[in-house]
């Protein structure tokens, strides 16, 4: 996974790198809300709803086609703080990420467009120092708006493919990342 990771840093970095001699770049932020949960075998636990926030850039292949790097933090995981295990330990579950994607951004009319690609993502936000978080991978799929040239809306699904618990917790606990995003776009 972390060879995975790595791969996906790599791609991200090199795409911005390449965008930034290409005169068919945009950069923007992207923010909005989320709503997560964590979903697994031994998991049964509310959503929450949280915020996201990312850079991109916009890379224009074609007229229809687009590849769109991001790098930002997204406030995932349960609404239930953390649980506490036998050993003492406390497992927090309202979590914090830094994501890494490329998304493939493909027109579908002047207006309209959707989105999907891979995304990496590290937990930022807790405190037992990584004892109990591995690395997180999902796809992502969306659909978006253009209201022009400067501002987009998109709602996006990510579905995570690894599970994000580590260690002997995660032997026994499976989880995997789900969440729903409204995202905003603004493009400078």
């Amino acid at each position: 996974m972390n060879k995975f990771l790595l791969l996906i840093v790599f791609i991200s970095v090199s795409t911005i790198s390449f965008a930034q001699n290409g005169e068919n770049v945009n950069y923007g932020f992207r923010t909005g809300l989320n709503y997560s949960s964590l979903e697994g075998d031994n998991i049964d636990l509310d959503s929450r709803i949280g915020f996201h926030a990312n850079f991109f850039a916009n890379i224009t292949i074609s007229d229809k086609f687009s590849l769109v790097p991001e790098i930002g933090v997204s406030a995932l995981g349960a609404k239930a703080d953390e649980i506490r295990l036998e050993s003492g330990d406390n497992v927090e579950l309202k979590t914090n990420w830094l994501q890494v994607g490329v998304l493939a951004k493909i027109g579908l009319g002047n207006k309209l467009f959707i989105q999907l690609g891979p995304q990496a993502g590290v937990n930022v936000g807790q405190r037992d120092n990584n004892d109990y978080y591995n690395y997180d991978f999902t796809a992502v799929v969306g659909l978006g708006y253009n209201f022009n040239e400067s501002f987009a809306v998109d709602v996006r699904y990510g579905y995570g493919l690894s599970n994000v618990f580590d260690r002997e917790f995660g032997e026994l606990n499976e989880a995997n990342n789900r969440y729903f995003q409204l995202g905003f776009a603004f493009k400078l």
